[in-house]
């Protein structure tokens, strides 16, 4: 049975702001096919379970010091197997939109998620987001965003 688009959504950014790697996993393992594929800004397809909780942690590791949350836009719609949806990343403390992005969906015959596109639509204004790619997408070095010290907590 295919979920209601906005109780994935939910589930979906309830998993990005899991800080338990323990909650993580079992949520990962809920939500996403164990074959899974997700893609996102300018970074090699992430594939499987193991990546994607690796990728997760990596988030929690990079964003979850500099004081940020995600958040639903609550306007997931669905069409057929297709759930697109926006969230934002905020400043947990003051609520303030940092970056937001849209995500393209599909789900496997189970609900679970089969490939997950992500497009970011607002990129970060308090830090530079080094992704570690180089223009024709061959990573060069280890992504970590830098601070600007423009907003941000």
């Amino acid at each position: 049975m295919l979920p209601r688009p906005n109780e994935l959504l939910a589930r979906y950014v309830a998993l990005w702001n899991e800080k338990d790697e323990r909650r993580r996993r079992d949520m990962v393992y809920g939500l996403y096919a164990p074959d899974c594929v997700y893609v996102f800004y300018r970074k090699d397809p992430i594939r499987g379970h193991a990546a994607l909780l690796a990728q997760l942690a990596y988030t929690h590791e990079v964003y979850g010091p500099m004081g940020y949350e995600f958040r639903s836009s609550n306007n997931a719609t669905g069409h057929h197997d297709v759930v697109r949806f926006n969230w934002v990343m905020v400043s947990a403390a003051t609520g303030e939109m940092e970056m937001s992005g849209q995500d393209i969906v599909v789900l496997a015959e189970d609900g679970r998620i089969q490939a997950d596109y992500q497009f970011h639509d607002r990129m970060p204004s308090s830090f530079s987001y080094n992704d570690g790619y180089e223009e024709h997408g061959v990573a060069v070095r280890h992504a970590r965003p830098t601070r600007t010290g423009a907003g941000g907590p």
